[in-house]
């Protein structure tokens, strides 16, 4: 793996030499609907679902956050499973918090929706070999179909 050395010039044209750094934003177009199947009690999580395919994304990416879009079904409190592999055999990179308000419920809640939120994680988790990436949730809520929708955030040309 290159030891000490290999592992300080890494970071050293990431985190200080990082000109050549592009973020994008997965999957290209419209954002994913992360929801819940509708068969999961609360926090148990939900399927899979594809965010996008493999050999889509720049080989390597870094995973640096989500940015959230709209909120569906009703308000809750949540967790986001964003995992790479096949289908059947996702691994999660990271589980992050949030918290989705129902635009229209009440005329609080109609203020305060979730529009365009970005969750940026504190450490890139790095992605090798374009794979495909899904997510999943689990939700304080019981049976329902709610979620939000979503695009990874991703970071490359890291240490170019």
């Amino acid at each position: 793996m290159g030891g000490l050395k290999s592992l300080v010039s890494r970071n050293f044209l990431a985190l200080v030499e990082s000109g050549n750094i592009r973020y994008v934003a997965q999957p290209v177009g419209a954002p994913i609907a992360m929801v819940s199947d509708g068969a999961a009690l609360a926090w148990a999580w939900a399927a899979y679902v594809q965010i996008i395919v493999a050999a889509t994304i720049t080989d390597p990416s870094w995973l640096v956050g989500i940015a959230i879009h709209t909120c569906a079904v009703e308000t809750h409190n949540g967790d986001i499973a964003i995992a790479r592999g096949a289908a059947d055999a996702e691994v999660d990179l990271a589980i992050i918090p949030y918290a989705a308000a129902f635009a229209g419920a009440t005329a609080n809640l109609a203020a305060m929706p979730i529009v365009d939120k970005t969750i940026w994680l504190p450490y890139p988790v790095k992605i090798a070999g374009a794979p495909r990436l899904a997510g999943r949730i689990r939700k304080n809520t019981g049976v329902s179909a709610a979620g939000v929708s979503l695009k990874v955030i991703l970071a490359t040309a890291v240490g170019a």
